[in-house]
This record gives structure tokens, sequence and C-alpha cells, in this order.
């Protein structure tokens, strides 16, 4: 099947022709390429699959150039990309199996896309969005090859007006539905998970007394939806059986367009999810992650009145926990919280959380590390003491606490 054009502004261009095992795709000859249709198309076509789909790069056209250059041929193969990409411009496809190393692949991403300090908020969000892309990949697609990450900056060049940074991460795992109906049994259809999977909490309403469990709080895909609500970017989240498409609406922040892909049931084979930043629309990162948490936060039904979480300029004598020592790895922030938060708190033990050096923290990561240890501070009447933590990672920290302590 020959492809012609796989652009952002019309997905269904690409995603309506795919198949959903064993494609023959031909993209010699096509017109436009954007990064996370390769990105597509490389999960698909991977190799050491079980029924990997064939593309074709064998033409003289620009696009089939620039699939050679991104390294879609390296990524399918299995191999490293020869190149990280070209500084400024790309990040050459590559694959991500497992939860060791998210936090350093996704800052080396974020910083080769954007690598001047004028960009440092907007290399703030892309990061996030990477880290929780990536998690999201490891924690719920049960793709035993794990995921395929790039991205591109889009300017003049693509006949775009405003410059815009470009991520995309692609699974071809179980889908969105399978992965959520053990925790959502009621859910009908992949549509339905998918406008559930945007919601704070995986919860279009946030029942009385749900709040997350100690695995998953369902704010993952939540803050980067809110991200490109916020910064009037866009976000593409297609996934088996569904897709839907969210431009950022620049009169009305809250009020985006949406649209859900054509005909219904337009998907991928997997997941994938492409989200578009324009740059110099977020300004101040801390700010952004605070208004998204706040507006978690206020979804949250009320019940305990104290806060077991103390953010001191003077912190107690005791135990310092320094955090980056698991940045990032939910799982090792799950077994640190078990095998040494929660015997603290049961003895009523001083303990200190030290976030030196963390700049970006995502919600999943926050609810590994704190879920449990906040509702068992609650319970003892044990204060938690939080040291160099910023803004947005103390407003990260308020929400866990909130949903913890709610419900």
């Amino acid at each position: 099947m020959r492809l012609d054009l796989a652009v952002l502004d019309a997905p269904e261009r690409l995603l309506g022709r795919l198949r959903p095992s064993d494609g023959a795709y031909d993209i010699g000859r096509a017109r436009a390429l954007q990064i996370w249709s390769l990105v597509g198309l490389a999960a698909l076509a991977r190799h050491d699959g079980p029924r990997p789909a064939a593309v074709r790069l064998d033409g003289p056209g620009d696009a089939a150039g620039f699939a050679r250059a991104v390294g879609f041929a390296d990524v399918v193969a299995g191999t490293p990309p020869r190149q990280p990409g070209e500084r400024g411009r790309t990040v050459a496809l590559r694959r991500f199996k497992g939860h060791g190393g998210i936090e350093p692949a996704a800052h080396e991403i974020a910083a080769l896309v954007l690598p001047d300090r004028p960009d440092e908020e907007s290399r703030r969000v892309v990061q996030y969005v990477i880290v929780e892309l990536l998690r999201n990949v490891v924690q719920h697609s049960a793709d035993p090859l794990g995921g395929v990450v790039a991205a591109q900056r889009m300017d003049k060049q693509q006949k775009y007006e405003t410059p815009c940074i470009q991520v995309a991460v692609a699974d071809a795992g179980i889908g969105v539905l399978a992965a959520m109906q053990d925790l959502h049994p009621e859910l009908a259809d992949a549509e339905a998970a998918v406008e559930k999977a945007i919601q704070p909490h995986i919860s279009g309403k946030f029942e009385e007394g749900l709040t997350g469990n100690a695995v998953n709080a369902g704010m993952g895909l939540f803050f980067i939806h809110e991200m490109a609500k916020l910064s009037t970017g866009r976000l593409l989240i297609a996934t088996r059986g569904a897709g839907r498409f969210v431009e950022g609406n620049p009169r009305d922040v809250e009020h985006p367009g949406l649209r859900l892909l054509r005909p219904i049931g337009t998907g991928f084979p997997g997941t994938l999810v492409a989200f578009e930043l324009p740059l110099g629309r977020v300004l101040d990162y801390d700010g952004l992650i605070a208004a998204i948490g706040e507006k978690a936060r206020r979804r949250i039904p009320r019940r305990a009145v104290r806060r077991w979480v103390r953010f001191d300029a003077g912190t107690p004598a005791g135990a310092r926990f320094l955090v980056a020592r698991a940045a990032e790895d939910t799982t090792a922030a799950e077994r640190f919280s078990a095998q040494t938060l929660v015997p603290r708190l049961l003895h009523r033990e001083p303990l200190v959380l030290d976030f030196t050096g963390i700049d970006v923290c995502t919600q999943s990561f926050l609810h590994a590390l704190l879920f449990r240890a906040v509702r068992l501070a609650w319970a003892e009447h044990v204060e938690i003491h939080v040291a160099n933590a910023r803004p947005a990672v103390r407003s990260g920290i308020e929400t866990v606490e909130a949903y913890a302590l709610g419900g």
C-alpha cells in the first residue's frame, strides 16, 4: 500500500489505512511524513515482532530521505541509531523498554531537540511528556518489545506558522481498552476507555472513596491532555478501536477543539500518542504544573483537614533520603516506599525526603513513592518532611496528598 501523506493535521490519512498486522507500506514516494507517523510505522515494522509490517523506504522523495535520516531502518532492525539526531531539529527514532533509564532518556531527548537556554520552560514540558508516555508503554502496553520514541522541531519548512516541538511514542501492545478493563470492567468500548484515560484518577467522575490505587494514580494522560490545552498545543491519541485529536484554542484554552477520528473506530494497532507544543507558549513550567494539579485537586472530595506532608525550611533530625536515586523509576519508588518509608512510619521515626536535583517529577512517580506513605502518615499521625522541592515538585506532592486523603 502506497502512503502519500501523514501529517498531524489529517492523521486519518495514515491511520485509516493501517492494518492490524502484516501490513505492507510504501513510503518511498510520499510527499510528507512527520515524525509521529514514522514512530507509529516503526513500532509495527520491528523485525523481531511477531508479524512485522513491511515498510519500503527506497524512493527519491524527501519524505523517504527524512525517514532514512532519522534512523527508521535502524530502529526496525533493532540496532542503535547511528546518529542521535540533529541538534535543535530532530531526535532519531529509538526503542525503549523497561523502567531503567526513563528519566535520563527523556532528559537527553528534550535537550537535543531544545538545546538553547531560552527554551528551558518548553524543554521541561517536553521532558515531562516523554517520561509519562514511556512509562505508559512499560506499565500498560504488554508489548514485549517496548515502544518507539522520537521528536522533531516543526517550523516554516513544515509549513508551520508557529514553531512547535512534536513528540511521539508508540507501541504495538494491547491498547487502552484492554489495559484498563481489569480496573474498569464497565467500559463498553475503546472510545469510552480513551475518554476515561484523560480524566484525573482514571475517572470522568471522581467517585467518593475512589482515590486511585497504590500502583496507578491515573494522572499521566490527564496532565498531558491539560498541557496540550493550556499551551494551545495539539494531542493525538490513537489506540485499538479509537482515536481522538485535541487542538488548543488560543481564544479559550479551557475549550479546545476536539474530534474523534473518522470513521469511528479508526485508531492504531497498539497505542500511538503524538504531542505538539508551540514554542514560547509555556513561560512558567512550575506555574503550569501547579495549575493542572489544582484542577485535579478541585475534583477530590475533602475528608482530612490536617496535612501530614511538611515543607519545612528546618527539617528534623533523622534519616534523610535522596529521592533522585530512584528518579522516575516507579518500580523502585514503590519498593522504597514499602521497604523503607512504611516501616519507619509504623515506628513513628522521623524521615526527610530530599528532592535535590529533581527539576521534572511526574505525578506517576510521586504517586508510587508517596501514596501508601501519606495514608499511613494520616493513620499513625506522623509527619513526612520534604526538603529542597522545586515549586512544580511541591505542587505534585500536594496533589498526591490531596487524593490520598480524600474520599
